[in-house]
């Protein structure tokens, strides 16, 4: 059982691996243009040798060879040239042509298809009934003369603007051929104008670009791991003078390039690499200009533009905050949800209807909250609607928080209510096993700043659990569940508001080993656990003025504990008391990728924001009593505090009262918090049918107010 525990977490952590995004910046006053990473494009299950990239007239689709399966593959993108969401459509067999496949281009409108590889070393004609769509009619029409005498490796096939031109490069010559044809577009007649030699700077040529007119070439080597810029000082002609500019490094992203291509605009640079059979995407600020040196304005127009960093906007970065707070706190809530459940059944065994309500009001203030938990109100809604209604040997449970907070972070403050629900059945195996599943759903509304910038979100979830016991009076509970998260977003900057909607796909799971030890009237239980959650955040894009568009981003978020807790229940003649305590150590493992960023109107700039999260070791405490008399008076108290490795700490104090008279009214007091410790008296009595009810709370904060509330009201 432990090995194979051990092994289902191994390939958890493969899922789940993020990888690091690296967000390079430029210096705009110089027009610096580095690419920047944006995303990579899994393209395996296709294919495991990709070659030769294209896009059609307004990249909405894409087109891709496969050296080994000898075809060439169809991909729709439902945003234009962001390859993050392409999905295949469909595969166009060349094997009859040619059976080692390398590249593939398209004439303009899509109705003409050329292909070649290196085991004919000719260049093939198809005709396509619709233009850029192989399940159309696809019809061979010709081949080229052998361009073997020239290079016996032809890797690419590239045109000039008016397709009377036709470029071939490979690895055995490093060079690039330039042929002209008799007719546009047309293979049937090829001649040789000139051949450019590439060997001073490259030993394995692999693939080749030009800009927009022709007078910037660009061209990727596999040994090197570089992309090589060069100008042309007439458009398209190698027999003119072709000089060197320099190179920019992708060893970084890919470590065996295939081929290099843009989008139509230059704003945009594509590799293609065989070392993680993937389409790796950039940006570049100044349009087909991959170097650091500076960019002339002319080169730079299409990507220009005056809007400010978004990331420089608190209330950006408080809704990229809030969208990571959101995935964790459902993943948590779903976890000790279960685990309350799974506690519960421990501590009431003798049970026979182990069927338990508890529906919780958090008001983000221990006061509310403890004076809430004393009130007959929760005693009125953990009433079970179904006991003695479900078959035999299961029982139900239920859970449920409302909850109202507020947080000051980075000055940022966030509002959230959040409402949480979660319903479970289960049944015992035997005294010690225990399986069920449970179904939640939630509702938060969060608000960040004083804009109106939030979102409501709705979440569901689905978790199947189970506890086994194991040798030497060990057992392990485990839990796995999947879940969404529906977001509808809204940003206000000033008159302007914007809005967007985005889905959070969740899996989590939790693992816990307990031990536990009877000594007298106490129980020791010491534990090891590992809770973990992965969230895949859409991309999604705002509709208003000067619109955002965000890129897919991933959550892992989890901790590593070790726990020792003790309970025990003293009985008196009308009394009881349980002290309860525990101490845990944690590791916070939670990372978050970079949120990735940009302008709809300016996708040539790409910005990145690393959120940095609690990778924290964490020591928590516990320590309280809880005590009965006869019904009439309950005292409870409890000291939390937790300690990070960072040195900052957080101390809190409950301490609640509860009494209720022989004339029907009742009394409850409470003292808690951490920073800000309050406190609060309750008093409710009924009246012929009426609720009368009196509240006060006071903080010792100086600066905080003081409120009293008096109410009379009645249910019909």
């Amino acid at each position: 059982m432990k090995k194979k525990i051990i092994s289902f977490l191994k390939k958890i952590i493969i899922i789940f691996k993020i990888n690091i995004l690296i967000f390079a910046s430029y210096t705009s006053s110089v027009n610096a243009a580095v690419p920047v990473f944006v995303d990579t494009f899994d393209v395996s299950n296709e294919t495991t040798t990709p070659g030769q990239l294209v896009f059609n007239s307004d990249g909405t689709k894409m087109f891709l060879t496969g050296y080994n399966d000898k075809e060439v593959h169809e991909y729709a993108l439902s945003t234009a040239y962001d390859v993050s969401t392409a999905s295949i459509t469909t595969s166009f067999s060349v094997a009859a042509k040619e059976i080692a496949l390398n590249a593939v281009n398209f004439n303009p409108d899509g109705t003409k298809m050329f292909i070649v590889g290196s085991h004919n070393d000719k260049i093939h004609q198809y005709s396509l009934s619709t233009g850029f769509d192989l399940t159309s009619t696809v019809t061979f029409v010709k081949s080229s003369a052998a361009v073997t005498t020239q290079e016996g490796n032809p890797e690419v096939i590239l045109f000039n603007d008016d397709g009377t031109k036709i470029y071939i490069t490979g690895r055995v010559s490093d060079a690039v051929h330039e042929y002209d044809l008799g007719s546009a577009y047309d293979v049937g007649s090829l001649t040789l104008v000139t051949s450019f030699s590439m060997s001073s700077e490259t030993d394995i040529t692999e693939g080749m670009s030009f800009n927009d007119d022709g007078t910037k070439l660009f061209m990727n080597d596999l040994q090197f791991d570089k992309v090589f810029q060069y100008s042309l000082s007439t458009a398209y002609s190698f027999q003119s003078t072709v000089t060197l500019e320099g190179s920019f490094s992708i060893a970084a992203q890919e470590s065996h390039s295939q081929y290099v291509a843009f989008n139509n605009d230059g704003t945009k640079m594509y590799i293609v690499g065989n070392n993680g059979d993937d389409i790796t995407e950039y940006s570049l600020s100044c349009a087909f200009h991959i170097l650091t040196t500076a960019c002339s304005s002319s080169s730079s127009s299409s990507s220009s533009s005056s809007t400010s960093d978004p990331t420089s906007d608190s209330d950006v970065i408080g809704s990229i905050k809030t969208s990571a707070k959101l995935s964790k706190n459902v993943i948590t809530h779903s976890i000790n949800s279960i685990s309350n459940r799974l506690n519960f059944i421990k501590n009431n065994r003798s049970n026979k209807n182990l069927s338990n309500q508890n529906i919780n009001l958090d008001f983000g203030n221990p006061i509310f909250t403890s004076m809430y938990e004393a009130s007959s109100i929760s005693k009125k809604l953990n009433q079970s609607p179904l006991k003695n209604k479900l078959p035999e040997g299961w029982s139900m449970w239920n859970e449920g928080t409302i909850s109202l907070s507020k947080i000051l972070d980075d000055s940022t403050k966030k509002d959230i209510l959040s409402n949480n629900l979660t319903i479970g059945f289960d049944k015992k195996i035997n005294e010690n096993e225990i399986k069920g599943f449970a179904f939640q759903v939630g509702y938060s509304d969060i608000e960040v700043g004083k804009n109106g910038t939030g979102s409501d979100s709705l979440n569901y979830n689905f978790s199947i659990y189970r506890t086994r016991p194991l040798e030497n009076n060990n057992y392990i509970e485990s839990l796995f569940g999947i879940g969404l998260i529906k977001n509808d977003l809204t940003r206000v900057d000033g008159s302007n508001v914007l809005s967007g909607n985005r889905n959070d796909k969740q899996l989590f799971g939790s693992f816990k080993l307990n031990k536990p030890i009877k000594k007298n009237k106490f129980t020791i239980t010491p534990s090891a656990k590992i809770d973990f959650g992965y969230t895949f955040l859409d991309s999604f894009t705002e509709q208003g003025t000067d619109a955002l568009k965000y890129s897919s981003q991933e959550i892992e978020t989890g901790i590593a504990s070790l726990g020792l807790k003790f309970d025990g229940l003293t009985n008196f003649s009308n009394s009881k008391i349980k002290p309860f305590g525990s101490l845990a150590y944690g590791y916070d493992f939670t990372d978050i990728s970079s949120a990735r960023l940009s302008y709809i109107n300016d996708t040539g700039n790409t910005y990145s924001y690393n959120q940095n999260d609690n990778k924290n070791h964490v020591l928590t405490s516990k320590l309280g009593f809880d005590y009965t008399f006869k019904d009439n008076l309950n005292i409870f108290s409890n000291y939390n505090r937790t300690q990070r490795s960072s040195s900052n700490h957080t101390d809190s104090i409950d301490l609640s009262l509860n009494f209720k008279s022989k004339r029907e009214t009742e009394y409850a007091m409470s003292l808690g918090g951490s920073e800000d410790l309050s406190a609060g008296f309750n008093l409710t009595k009924d009246l012929n049918g009426f609720d009368l009810k009196f509240d006060v709370n006071q903080s010792f904060q100086d600066t905080s107010d003081k409120n009293a509330q008096v109410s009379l009201s009645t249910k019909f």
